[in-house]
């Protein structure tokens, strides 16, 4: 796995690193409501990702002379998608799947959800879901109350 990479575009530098929080964020923001199918390749990616393509580009790569959280992307879209030949964008997103291992990444997430699940089941045996379906039945009671009062 490569620490960084670089790329030269209409004679600027481009870097491209594993992503942080900010750049997760606004992939996540982007990438609503989109389906990739399992086992996409490059190409595949390139078509799911349509017209948003330029906009995923321009948030995983940053100019050379310019801090992460001062990136525009919306200014930075444009001019890539003008600029960028297809060989290149192609080469950023297989260099984006090194950079970010994604499959480990999502493993060691799910083995974090299953090690929550399995806290909280074993929490749940030990009376707290009694307890909260007796404060559903305490609430459901002053309600019943409360509207006969009204009514």
């Amino acid at each position: 796995m490569a620490e960084k990479y670089s790329y030269e575009i209409d004679g600027r530098t481009y870097i491209q690193k594993p992503l942080v929080l900010g750049q997760i964020r606004q992939m996540m923001k982007l990438l609503e409501g989109v389906v990739i199918p399992s086992g996409v390749d490059t190409l595949g990616l390139i078509s799911v990702l349509g017209d948003k393509l330029p906009l995923a580009i321009a948030i995983v790569l940053t100019p050379e002379d310019v801090n992460l959280k001062d990136k525009d992307i919306q200014s930075l879209a444009p001019e890539l998608e003008f600029e960028m030949p297809p060989e290149l964008a192609i080469q950023v997103i297989e260099d984006f799947f090194d950079c970010n291992p994604l499959p480990s990444l999502l493993e060691r997430l799910a083995g974090m959800a299953e090690k929550i699940t399995s806290q909280m089941k074993r929490r749940n045996g030990t009376g707290l879901k009694n307890s909260s379906a007796s404060s559903e039945a305490e609430i459901s009671q002053k309600e019943t109350v409360s509207s006969g009062a009204s009514a």
